[in-house]
């Protein structure tokens, strides 16, 4: 005789099944889980940038840009004409990013754009007047791009007669300014206190704040400047400064002022192969008795400068 299940039987067997059924996808989703995690992190976000800026005077200029993460940037040097490219791997343009077309100082413009789309790369190009060299600062998600003028060979004066020529010194890596150096300029007045700074470091704080046209020599990151010189007229306040330094110097006046300090050219004088110590402002004459010649403190002899204006007596 053919015995039917009963519904306890029935009931027992089909929760069997189920539970059978749910172990075996348990077990798949577990070994499918390593192969999801590595197909997410070999896929890792895209970034999106979102604002040019430029910063800065016209000596100056800084190109900062800003992105949603952190962008990791490419640069080149490109010419005829003169600009920067830099390359955004893994970023896209956002859609409120825009052509920067204000001129300033030597930049004339920045474009921006999708460069390539798989993988995506954003590209902005920094278009120039003249060439120029560049310092790269990424930091998180904003990259600054500090631009300066190439060095140029500048007249010196290196002969007692007068007699011009280019300098023979290699162009050196930009000074940093340092917080011992403090220097002011208001009203046509000029002030420096430097406390056992560089006078490489004294010259660059000189340029930012009067911004007079100053080339960093090499050998003046080796020269210690401790002292306070001014407030003054700018030309003298440099003139005491640098009396007693390794260096000859030419102070040029401005066109329209001539108590202004257009620019300084520096040369080194003779054979400086060893560590020049710390100098302070340069000690005043010291007269004998009458008949006898005067002497100066400074184991030196001054440096040569040439002041344009003529109404001012030479500094000896």
């Amino acid at each position: 005789m053919l015995r039917l299940p009963t519904l306890l039987e029935f009931k027992l067997t089909a929760m069997s099944r189920f539970f059978r059924n749910m172990r075996a996808c348990t077990l798949l989703i577990v070994a499918m889980l390593p192969m999801l995690a590595s197909g997410q992190s070999a896929t890792p976000a895209v970034a999106t940038v979102n604002r040019i800026a430029l910063l800065g005077g016209s000596a100056n200029v800084e190109v900062e840009i800003t992105a949603s993460q952190r962008i990791t940037p490419q640069m080149q040097v490109l010419t005829g004409p003169e600009r920067l490219v830099i390359d955004f791997p893994g970023s896209v343009p956002a859609g409120t990013l825009h052509n920067v077309s204000a001129s300033r100082g030597q930049v004339k413009g920045v474009r921006a754009g999708l460069f390539a789309s798989n993988p995506p790369v954003t590209r902005i190009v920094v278009d120039l007047k003249s060439a120029q060299q560049y310092e790269l600062f990424p930091s998180g998600k904003t990259v600054i791009v500090k631009l300066r003028a190439d060095t140029k060979p500048v007249a010196v004066l290196n002969t007692p007669a007068g007699k011009l020529s280019p300098p023979t010194a290699a162009p050196i890596q930009p000074i940093r300014p340092a917080t011992k150096v403090e220097v002011e300029f208001r009203n046509g007045k000029l002030t420096i206190g430097a406390n056992n700074a560089t006078l490489a470091e004294v010259l660059y704080e000189v340029h930012r704040k009067t911004g007079a046209d100053i080339p960093i020599p090499s050998g003046a990151e080796r020269d210690q400047v401790v002292g306070n010189f001014g407030p003054g007229p700018a030309r003298d306040v440099m003139a005491s400064l640098l009396n007693g330094s390794r260096f000859n110097f030419i102070l040029l006046a401005s066109d329209t002022d001539p108590s202004q300090l257009r620019s300084v050219v520096l040369t080194a004088r003779g054979d400086a192969g060893s560590q020049t110590p710390a100098y302070s402002p340069a000690q005043p004459v010291a007269g004998g008795g009458p008949g006898q010649p005067a002497t100066q403190v400074e184991p030196d002899a001054p440096p040569e400068v040439l002041d344009t204006d003529e109404s001012r007596p030479q500094p000896q």
